[in-house]
């Protein structure tokens, strides 16, 4: 639930309250994004990069629902709830690409277009977050020249000035199972955990949540390549938009893909706050404010992210 998350983040703290992301532009590289009423009039612009034919009447669409999950996790509004489950950055405004399919797959091919289109509108619009819920096989199955440009384009992104924000995946409990997205130096990797909270399953997120340390290999890392993840959210029964909202308006989804919108929104809101920032001090921000919750960094990184200590970071 929202309401929750928001308690836990201390999203309506004094600190928070004033802060909805107006005027901050945040990319996101999903499935697409549904035409929700939560997220209406705030996509600035639309791209598919699967081939899925054109949906009629909408200038943008999602097959999957995962995209509109997320995007309503980061910027819903919550009009079909009176505010209810509005999301942590209810007025920023959206610039979606699609990479996944109507089955949630993707290919590497995809996310590098994706990443490149990013690029490229970044000319048009000030893109300051770049949210990226996909989870990827091991390195050790991704082809190599492609890993390479993966890189090469998240590090000209962090260059350009953009906060990368990773899902971490949803592999653990095992070491060193984390996404290869997130285990690069140019992204903030987002793990899952939501203290003692039990999903229906009666699973804690943080039992299947992909553990750091990262690997080595990345000599581009502008951080400690081993300290992975940087951080964690919750991420359990988190309810959000859905992409078949005529049927349903909102739907509970679970997993390191919800976790990473709220940290982007986070971004966001400190941004719309704190204009001037760079991505070097925003990143220090979430992390130096973060609540250690007695896990091994493996586990929980810097700890729970804190959106009423991050607004109130620099006074």
């Amino acid at each position: 639930m929202m309401d929750r998350v928001r308690k836990m983040l201390g999203c309506d703290s004094r600190e928070a309250l004033p802060y909805t992301g107006r005027n901050v532009y945040v990319g996101v590289l999903d499935s697409g994004v549904a035409a929700h009423p939560d997220l209406r009039g705030r996509i600035a612009e639309f791209k598919d990069f699967t081939g899925t034919k054109r949906y009629r009447g909408s200038a943008y669409y999602d097959d999957n629902g995962h995209g509109t999950h997320v995007c309503g996790i980061l910027a819903g509004n919550g009009a079909m709830s009176r505010g209810k489950y509005r999301g942590i950055a209810y007025e920023s405004i959206l610039v979606c690409g699609k990479v996944l399919d109507r089955n949630g797959a993707g290919s590497l091919k995809n996310l590098i277009q994706g990443l490149e289109w990013i690029l490229e509108v970044s000319d048009r619009y000030p893109i300051r977050v770049l949210n990226i819920s996909i989870e990827m096989d091991s390195e050790d199955n991704l082809n190599k020249e492609e890993l390479f440009l993966l890189k090469r384009y998240l590090g000209m992104l962090w260059e350009r000035g953009m906060v990368i924000v990773a899902a971490a995946g949803n592999k653990g409990p095992n070491p060193m199972t984390l996404s290869p997205i997130g285990e690069c130096g140019a992204c903030i990797c987002v793990g899952c955990h939501d203290g003692e909270y039990r999903s229906a399953k009666g699973r804690l997120c943080s039992e299947y949540s992909s553990r750091g340390p990262g690997k080595r290999e990345d000599v581009t890392e502008m951080v400690n390549p081993l300290k992975k993840p940087d951080i964690v959210a919750p991420g359990t029964d988190i309810v959000s938009c859905n992409y078949r909202y005529n049927i349903m308006p909102y739907v509970a989804k679970s997993g390191t893909s919800m976790s990473a919108p709220i940290v982007s929104g986070a971004c966001a809101l400190c941004l719309q706050k704190y204009p001037w920032i760079s991505n070097v001090e925003l990143r220090r921000m979430v992390a130096g404010t973060a609540r250690d919750l007695g896990e091994k960094w493996s586990v929980q990184g810097a700890g729970m992210v804190q959106v009423g200590g991050m607004l109130g970071g620099l006074g």
